[in-house]
């Protein structure tokens, strides 16, 4: 039976569409829930964030575990987390070593992973103690691995020493996996065999993506290797690339600029506590080794702290590294803005007087400078008395001239 509207008392009628209203978007409300004098108390709302950490309670809140500065301030530097240099690279940290390629960095890596093994300075980087060094490589074949073992033959090499080399080294070849994949059997290898150094060469061989690409090498770098190296307590080394092509004068750059001179992104240097770069220089087979970052932990220089240093491909067939000597250093610290006549006198011989054409292609492959340059300078070679300008006569046209040093 209905209800007869019109007896209803207007506060009756507006607490039932109330309630309708409220039924509509939240359910019935129970009468257990009822105020007294037949109020209906209001919806309860929950405390500002109970929903936000209920949400997270599924996947339980980081705990904190870092401390004040106070607290930091009062401990002691764990020294055995120190690899190489004076903390120049730690256990749970990663390092670059950028060059172009084909110049020599898979040497140096079989290099440093032998004199590192036996606890002696390599390339001027001390380490803490003889290290475990673990290589995977995709960048050499087994018969470039071969040869360039024989660096133990070079270097002359005990037997005491022969056998720590074998118990610390270890080369693992992977062409087959990229990105998560790849990072998945670095996490297998490095739980058999338990490094103090884990070396990648190349990077671009293993990061699965583009090099540019922040979001790619943030994930690679950060979230899987990072948590990889914390995990077995080591450090990565990693051999990467300089663009394929580069026309930077670079002449005036300072160590810090060259933080930035591997190929792809920035985030590169921002993730690396280390930051190597070996640079060609004007001489052939020269080059120049840069601390572009943390520059003052590698342990280059004695009272006076060393950010550069110069190394030489030996000279033959044999593959190693040698200190350069004074006068590659010499040659190799001069650019082609402080150039001077001297410096290209060795390019006009003593005897077979060359060309002024002949002169210029020299002195491009040399030192990288262009035709006007070249003739200034051969001028003032001339005028100095240097060089002897040869002319012969020729039938009716100007005489030829030729060069030769006196």
């Amino acid at each position: 039976m209905k209800q007869d509207v019109s007896s209803v008392s207007p506060e009756f009628l507006r607490q039932r569409i109330e309630k309708a209203q409220r039924e509509a978007v939240s359910g019935p409300i129970k009468k257990s829930e009822t105020a007294n004098n037949g109020q209906e108390e209001p919806p309860k709302v929950p405390p500002f964030g109970e929903k936000l950490r209920q949400e997270q309670s599924d996947t339980a809140l980081r705990k904190l575990t870092g401390a004040s500065f106070l607290n930091f301030s009062q401990r002691t530097i764990d020294e055995s987390k120190t690899l190489l240099g004076n903390r120049y690279l730690c256990r749970g940290g990663g390092a670059f070593i950028v060059a172009p390629s084909g110049q020599g960095k898979s040497v140096l890596v079989a290099q440093a992973a032998i004199l590192w093994a036996l606890g002696r300075l390599a390339f001027g980087i001390r380490p803490a103690k003889p290290l475990r060094i673990l290589i995977i490589q995709a960048e050499d074949d087994e018969g470039d691995i071969i040869e360039m073992s024989q660096i133990i033959e070079h270097l002359g090499l005990s037997d005491e020493e022969r056998v720590l080399v074998d118990a610390n080294t270890q080369i693992e070849f992977v062409n087959d996996a990229t990105g998560d994949e790849f990072l998945d059997i670095v996490d297998g290898f490095i739980a058999q065999w338990k490094p103090d150094i884990l070396i990648i060469n190349p990077y671009t061989a293993y990061l699965g993506g583009d090099i540019k690409d922040d979001a790619v090498n943030n994930h690679f770098l950060r979230n899987r290797l990072n948590p990889i190296l914390t995990k077995h307590g080591c450090a990565a080394l990693i051999i990467h690339h300089t663009p394929k092509t580069n026309f930077r004068d670079t002449d005036k750059w300072k160590p810090s600029d060259w933080q930035y001179s591997g190929a792809g992104a920035a985030c590169l240097t921002n993730w690396s506590r280390a930051y190597l770069v070996v640079d060609p220089t004007e001489v052939d087979g020269v080059y120049k080794f840069i601390a572009a970052k943390r520059g003052k932990r590698i342990g280059w220089g004695e009272q006076f702290q060393v950010y550069e240093t110069y190394w030489a491909h030996s000279l033959g067939d044999k593959l190693l590294w040698v200190p350069a000597t004074n006068d590659d250093i010499m040659s190799a610290a001069k650019t082609k803005k402080n150039l001077k006549a001297e410096d290209l006198v060795e390019l006009v011989p003593l005897v077979d007087p060359i060309s002024k054409e002949t002169f210029r292609n020299l002195a491009k492959e040399k030192w990288k400078i262009g035709r006007d340059k070249a003739d200034a300078l051969l001028a003032d070679l001339t005028d100095q008395g240097s060089v002897r300008e040869i002319r012969t006569p020729r039938p009716g046209t100007n005489p030829s001239k030729k060069y030769v040093r006196n």
